[in-house]
């Protein structure tokens, strides 16, 4: 996948017109917030107690599969499946597939090859998890139906708010109580400060993504799925759902800031 940093252009201002700004937009910041007023922080998370999810309630969620190895993903077009580029760090030339419309990896299933991995040009760029992010062309349009339905993009320019509350869907493993494995589980994460991340993750947390907290007990096994805030899917999950520590934060990848590059592929596909 060949991604260019687009710079917005400036227009050159003298320094009177520099300071009128500054004057009058004090508090002008370059993106926009979700939820747009501010919350207070939770001071818990509110999860349900059963981390088990049936796929018509995330019916964009689907299996990556290459060799003996999964991970999540989501679908964003009847053909494009946006991902982390971190799930198919491990793969060696194997035939990868996707399956849409299961609630378990071993179930019944869309089953689709996938003809192209595009994984983002400057991945681990500044850190080992920088522009996490991939997308897989498949061979054949999935069918849409009550179990498989594409998601929805945030748009550019977005910050989701510290202590927005997110759902980040994933599969069960075998690190995972064995009534959970095979399964479709979601888990509830707390958008948390980026300093706070930056004092746990150090240089691993980039400007292409941020943090969220979980509870120990909802823990994921894989990555690539995706993280919906009211409908959006605002991360990818990158890292972290496998810690076993009390003090639990993942590392999700900044849907927004990729915007632009994954709507150009889409917009691609469906004009070709």
């Amino acid at each position: 996948m060949t991604y260019t940093s687009q710079e917005p252009k400036r227009r050159k201002n003298n320094v009177f017109d520099e300071l009128s700004l500054l004057l009058l937009l004090p508090t002008v910041s370059p993106y926009r917030f979700l939820p747009e007023r501010e919350i207070l922080p939770y001071a818990y998370l509110n999860y349900n107690s059963n981390p088990v999810v049936y796929i018509n309630n995330v019916p964009h969620h689907v299996i990556i599969v290459y060799g003996s190895r999964y991970c999540s993903g989501s679908l964003i077009g009847s053909k494009v499946v946006i991902t982390a580029a971190s799930c198919l760090v491990k793969r060696k030339n194997e035939p990868v597939i996707v399956k849409v419309g299961s609630n378990t990896t071993t179930g019944n299933g869309q089953i689709i090859p996938v003809v192209e991995c595009k994984i983002h040009e400057y991945y681990k760029h500044l850190s080992s998890l920088d522009n996490d992010i991939a997308l897989l062309i498949l061979q054949a349009h999935v069918v849409f139906g009550n179990d498989v339905i594409k998601t929805v993009l945030v748009e550019p320019e977005i910050a989701i708010r510290v202590g927005a509350q997110v759902v980040v869907t994933g599969w069960g493993g075998i690190d995972l109580p064995a009534k959970y494995l095979n399964l479709l589980l979601r888990s509830e994460m707390l958008i948390i400060d980026r300093k706070a991340c930056q004092t746990y993750y150090g240089e691993l947390i980039t400007p292409s993504n941020y943090c969220a907290k979980y509870n120990l007990e909802h823990r994921l096994s894989d990555n690539g799925g995706g993280a919906i805030f009211e409908g959006l899917l605002v991360g990818i999950l990158s890292s972290g759902t496998d810690s076993k520590q009390i003090n639990s934060f993942a590392i999700l990848t900044n849907v927004s800031y990729f915007h632009r590059q994954v709507d150009y592929v889409k917009y691609k596909q469906i004009t070709q």
